[in-house]
């Protein structure tokens, strides 16, 4: 799994940022997006040097290697925490600041946690009307009591579901 972010996730960062933020440490800048987060702490535990909730920033892109920022990043469910690789593209001199490649719909489901949809898919309501169509990650709520249904807000920690 890659959490190496999406022209698209780029695209709406760049046009709404919703409380986005970035950091970087000259090779690789990571977008953390709150209101994708769902707590699985896989960032605060596998890289503290770099994820550490009990400061500000809480984000320190020069804790580690980009290689094991990659690493952690990539085990985020929600893609709350996504990726881009600060490197010049070879033929053009210039930086890469896009990815040039789409996934394949892939579904996945979190222990006690929603289903994780990602790739190229489009979600429609019972009438057929398109809820959420875009090249990154879906959280739908398996747990019933999201106030963002179909898709995933948190409120499964608040509850205990289990799953």
């Amino acid at each position: 799994m890659t959490n190496e972010i999406t022209k698209s996730e780029l695209a709406e960062i760049r046009e709404k940022n919703k409380g986005s933020r970035s950091y970087t440490n000259g090779d690789v800048t990571i977008y953390w997006r709150p209101h994708l987060c769902i707590h699985s702490a896989n960032c605060l535990l596998g890289l503290p040097k770099v994820f550490d909730n009990s400061v500000r920033p809480w984000i320190d892109p020069k804790g580690a290697t980009s290689e094991e920022i990659i690493e952690v990043v990539n085990t985020c469910p929600s893609r709350a925490l996504t990726y881009l690789k600060n490197l010049a593209d070879a033929t053009t001199d210039k930086p890469k600041t896009e990815p040039d490649t789409a996934e394949p719909v892939k579904v996945q489901i979190l222990k006690n946690g929603p289903v994780l949809i990602r790739g190229n898919y489009v979600i429609t309501d019972a009438f057929g009307n398109k809820i959420h169509t875009d090249n990154e990650v879906a959280a739908i709520c398996r747990c019933g009591s999201s106030k963002k249904k179909p898709f995933c807000d948190g409120t499964h920690l608040k509850i205990g579901f289990t799953g």
